[in-house]
C-alpha cells in the first residue's frame, strides 16, 4: 500500500504535493496541463489522456517556451518529479506547480484514465527542441 499525503514548502511557496484526485478534478475543469517528464517509452507504454510529454532531460529547454503558468508534473512513481521540484525550482519561477504523489502508479491505482501509443502531444516537445 502507498501512503500518500498532501504537503508543501515554505521554501517554495508555488509548488504544491498533491493527490491524483486533486489533480484530476484540476485537469478535468481545464485550470492545469499535466506535465510527463518521463521517458517517450514509459509515455507511449501508458499516459493521462491530453497530458504533454516533455522528458525530464530537456526539460530545462523545452518548459519555459510552453508558456504555461499552472501545470502538474507527473512521472511513473512521484520520485522524478519531487526531485525536479526540489532540485531545478528555477524552472518553476512563475509558475504554480503540481506535483503529483505517487505518479501514474497512483493515478492508475485510482483507476483513472490513461492512453496507450504516442500522440501529438508525445511529439511536440521535439518542435521545441528545433527551434532552440
Amino acid at each position: 500500500m502507498v501512503q500518500t499525503t498532501w504537503r508543501r514548502s515554505p521554501f517554495l511557496p508555488n509548488v504544491e504535493h498533491v493527490k491524483p484526485p486533486f489533480v484530476r478534478k484540476l485537469y478535468k475543469e481545464n485550470e492545469i496541463k499535466i506535465i510527463d517528464v518521463r521517458f517517450e517509452w514509459e509515455y507511449e507504454d501508458h499516459h493521462i489522456p491530453g497530458s504533454i510529454l516533455v522528458p525530464m532531460h530537456v526539460l530545462d529547454q523545452v518548459l519555459p517556451n510552453l508558456g504555461l503558468n499552472k501545470i502538474a508534473i507527473v512521472c511513473e512513481h512521484g520520485n522524478r518529479t519531487t526531485w525536479l521540484v526540489n532540485n531545478k525550482y528555477y524552472l518553476f519561477k512563475g509558475m504554480k506547480v503540481y506535483n503529483m504523489i505517487g505518479g501514474m502508479e497512483s493515478w492508475m491505482r485510482f483507476g483513472y484514465e490513461v492512453e496507450k501509443g504516442m500522440d501529438e502531444n508525445g511529439e511536440l516537445w521535439k518542435r521545441f527542441l528545433k527551434k532552440v
